[in-house]
Parts: structure tokens; C-alpha cells; sequence
């Protein structure tokens, strides 16, 4: 009886374990029933996947970007940090002052990203540049949620909002960002391979590259990419790292991709105003005015825009805009200015 009850339990011992490989080769994680619901609740939450939108508050960055050496490790950046973290790369672009993400992932890992990518920019700068420790910008993590309409529009600012600050160049032909690689056909040349003479290179594996090279490319020695990924002029390629596919998938058709192209203002307000809500920023217009009147106190000793001149009433725009990140609608109705010079000097 005794060795019938040993053999029962080595076997109940053995399922157990395969069961446990089983979870951990899936990636399922699995909780005896005594965990409470809330816990299950939590769990299933954090291990949830969606897109997040990573930007930043470009009037708050400093020193971001202020030399072309600075462009090629920004962007080669995010593909360190996708070969070093479980997310993926759904579409990125490198601005003067900040970049911008979208990614697909679980909130903690996308967040990993996120902090990843600021602190070893951060490194890099102090570590090239004089006074490179002077640099700031601060990323924000959005949860674009289940708003369909949110994501296309995040989307498309993700790839065409490095080319608005007077850019004299198209998203698809803008060297620092993914917009050439989305709705292409087979036949066209990644904006990557052309060197500063237009001649084609060809790309060549990581692991083909010496100790200097990769170290250039980098920029750091606690992390690397996988020796197959292919670079060329000084760049890892984005093919290498960015999911096109789900891109694509966000819009489903060409024609629906250049309608959200086009990128009228009005679509960049209801993304401000989403990435405001996002924050718990979501002014109505009664707390607007008591904003407006406050700034306007502490910059020229009156709440009233209205004895301010032209100009003091676009400085005053400026700084709510660049503090609370309200539409430029609401700051012409604030400051009574019309709202076509807020949109020309306020940025």
C-alpha cells in the first residue's frame, strides 16, 4: 500500500513539474485557487497588451538634439532599447526636442522602454558632449486604451510630427523616423541606404562589424543588439525592430492612412486633448479662465488679458500653452486674441 502511495505521489510530482515548464515555456501564469480574485485581477491587468503613445512636452526639453551626431544615436537608440526590452516598435520619429513612440507591449514593459531609452540618452550626452549633463527632456507614457480613433491619430503624429516644425521634407522621405516604410510597394529604396552623395549601400549583418564599429553604433557596453541585425551609414535599420504589418493594420487601407495624413489642426488638438486627459489635465473652460487669470498676475500683475498689449497677450498664450498644453482654441477665446495668430506665434 505504502508503495502504490509513493508511486502516485512521484507521479502527481512529475505532472506538476511538466506543468510548470509548460507555463513558463507559454508564457501563462497560473495561481492555486487560493490567490483572492483581485489578485487574479491585477495580474491579468498587468500582463494586459496595448498601445502606448511615448512623447514629451517639447517646450519643457533642452539640448535633446543639437549636433547630426545626436540624430544617428537618438535613433539608433530605439532599436537598442526594442532588442533589450519585450515590446514592440510599432512606429517612432526622432524631433529636435524629444522623440515620439508607439508602441505595443504590457504598460510595465513599455514603461521599461521608456525609462530605458531616457536614461541612456541621457548617459550619452553627458559622455559626448561638454556640459552634456545639462540636458533635459522627460517622456510621457500614454495609454491609448480601446479609442480607435485616438490610435489612428497617434499613430500618424507618431511619424509626421518631427516634419512640422519647418522641415522642408515629407514623412516618407525623413531620414530620422518610420514614415518611409509604411504603404510601400516592394520596389522602393529605405531612405537609410543612400549615403550624403546618393550612392546605395549595402547593408551588412552587426556581428560582421569590429569592436569600434559597434561600440560607434551603440554607445554603450552593458548592451548590445543580435548579431544578424543590419546596419548601414552608421544606422541599425529599423527593419530590423518595427512591426510595418501592425502599422498598416491600425488603418487597413492606403486611402484610410492619407485621410489621417493630412493631419488637419483639428486632429492635433483632439490629440492634445486626449494626451491632457491622459494626464488628469482636462481643463473645462470656468478653471481655464481662474489659469489664465493666475499667470497673468504673476507675469504682469493683472488678471485681466484684456489691459495687456498684443504682445504680452501671445507671451501670456505661450506660457499656458507650454504649462497646461490647452488647444489653441481655448487660448484665443483666454488671451481674446483671433485664433489664427495664436496658431501662428504660439507653438
Amino acid at each position: 500500500m505504502c508503495g502504490c502511495l509513493a508511486k502516485w505521489r512521484d507521479l502527481a510530482i512529475l505532472l506538476g513539474l511538466f506543468r510548470r515548464i509548460d507555463d513558463f515555456t507559454t508564457g501563462r501564469i497560473i495561481r492555486s485557487h487560493r490567490s483572492g480574485g483581485g489578485s487574479m485581477g491585477r495580474e491579468k491587468k498587468a500582463m494586459k497588451q496595448e498601445y502606448f503613445h511615448i512623447c514629451a512636452n517639447g517646450a519643457d526639453a533642452r539640448n535633446f538634439i543639437i549636433r547630426e551626431e545626436d540624430y544617428y544615436a537618438a535613433f539608433n537608440l530605439a532599436g537598442v532599447c526594442a532588442a533589450n526590452t519585450e515590446v514592440v516598435v510599432v512606429s517612432f520619429s526622432i524631433e529636435d526636442s524629444h522623440p515620439h513612440f508607439l508602441l505595443w507591449g504590457t504598460r510595465a514593459n513599455c514603461s521599461r522602454f521608456k525609462v530605458l531609452y531616457e536614461t541612456q540618452y541621457v548617459h550619452y550626452a553627458a559622455a559626448t558632449r561638454s556640459g552634456g549633463a545639462d540636458i533635459k527632456f522627460h517622456c510621457e507614457l500614454y495609454s491609448i486604451g480601446d479609442d480607435v480613433d485616438y490610435l489612428r491619430n497617434a499613430a500618424v503624429y507618431s511619424i509626421i510630427q518631427a516634419t512640422k516644425d519647418g522641415k522642408p521634407v515629407m514623412p516618407y522621405d525623413y531620414r530620422w523616423g518610420t514614415g518611409s516604410m509604411v504603404f510601400r510597394n516592394g520596389f522602393y529604396t529605405p531612405v537609410w541606404l543612400f549615403d550624403d552623395q546618393g550612392t546605395i549601400c549595402k547593408p551588412v549583418p552587426f556581428g560582421s562589424l569590429g569592436a569600434r564599429a559597434r561600440r560607434a553604433l551603440l554607445h554603450t557596453r552593458s548592451m548590445s543588439i543580435p548579431e544578424h541585425w543590419l546596419v548601414c551609414n552608421g544606422i541599425i535599420l529599423p527593419s530590423n525592430y518595427v512591426d510595418v504589418a501592425r502599422f498598416e493594420s491600425i488603418y487597413g487601407t492606403h486611402n484610410r492612412f492619407r485621410v489621417f495624413l493630412s493631419s488637419p489642426r483639428k486632429r492635433e488638438e483632439v490629440m492634445l486633448a486626449k494626451m491632457a486627459e491622459e494626464r488628469g489635465v482636462c481643463m473645462e473652460d470656468l478653471e481655464a479662465r481662474k489659469v489664465c487669470g493666475n499667470v497673468c498676475k504673476r507675469m504682469f500683475g493683472t488678471r485681466d488679458p484684456r489691459r495687456l498689449n498684443t504682445h504680452q497677450r501671445i507671451q501670456l498664450a505661450q506660457s499656458i500653452r507650454h504649462q497646461f498644453r490647452l488647444t489653441f482654441r481655448q487660448l484665443a477665446t483666454l488671451v481674446r486674441l483671433p485664433e489664427t495668430e495664436i496658431r501662428t506665434f504660439v507653438r
